[in-house]
């Protein structure tokens, strides 16, 4: 059984995490120990082995005595990183569809109904991303094999963050519950193409959507900085103009 210090420590990680995958601390934030320590209620000794593992997961950055920082995401990171989706979850979802026993498709099952009432109703955003994951994470452990479960467990923190932005919205939840779904109808019916087709759909789309949100975020971030440069730059000319002739 593991020690009060590692559940404590479990407990922490999580937290943390999933207030990155909310935006709560957001991109580019300076994580200080200390506040964060405060704000959960531990010690700063469970968060400072908290903020290790998610620098792992590659959520945040340790930079060179400046500390920890949440992580900015560029396009390119975003493609590598479904690239490797792509490879893993197609192979995951067809051995899913060869080798499912009745527990999993019966936990499926459930996770489905839950996920199903938050498509009417998609107040709670964290829990959705949480049953979003779980799905994928159940495959992977319905593949049964073991290398594969622990290649996924390697990305599914980084992927919570970005299935936080897929699944953003009532019509997007919607189609994720839909494309879930239909996983199941294979992996239960044992269609191992079938499978693999669609998890390479459901990727896919996911890929395109986080690629525009990501560009446009990246023009709107070059639209300030040329307007804060131009003001600058107006702002010394005038300075300038004002200066007394000698």
């Amino acid at each position: 059984m593991p020690s009060r210090a590692t559940l404590i420590t479990d407990e922490t990680y999580a937290r943390l995490r999933d207030l990155i995958v909310s935006n709560v601390l957001r991109a580019g934030q300076k994580l200080v120990d200390r506040d964060l320590a405060e704000a959960l209620g531990v010690s700063r000794t469970p968060i400072r082995e908290a903020l290790g593992r998610l620098a792992m997961t590659g959520l945040i950055e340790q930079r060179a005595r400046r500390g920890y920082y949440v992580c900015h995401f560029t396009v390119d990171q975003v493609i590598d990183l479904y690239e490797f989706r792509k490879m893993l979850e197609t192979h995951s979802i067809a051995l899913a569809a060869r080798n499912a026993k009745p527990a999993h498709l019966r936990e499926f099952e459930a996770i489905l109904s839950e996920f199903k009432l938050l498509t009417g109703d998609p107040k709670d955003h964290a829990r959705a991303v949480k049953l979003d994951v779980d799905i994928h994470r159940l495959i992977a452990l319905a593949a049964a094999n073991n290398s594969l479960q622990m290649a996924m467990e390697n990305v599914l923190d980084k992927l919570t963050c970005f299935v936080s932005v897929e699944i953003d919205g009532r019509s997007a939840l919607k189609v994720a519950y839909d494309e879930h779904e239909q996983m199941y109808e294979y992996v239960k019916n044992k269609d191992e193409a079938g499978a693999s087709a669609l998890m390479l759909k459901h990727i896919d789309n996911a890929e395109r959507t986080l690629v525009r949100l990501f560009e446009a975020r990246n023009a709107l971030q070059r639209s300030i900085l040329g307007s804060r440069q131009k003001r600058i730059g107006a702002s010394n000319r005038s300075g300038k103009m004002n200066e007394p002739i000698e």
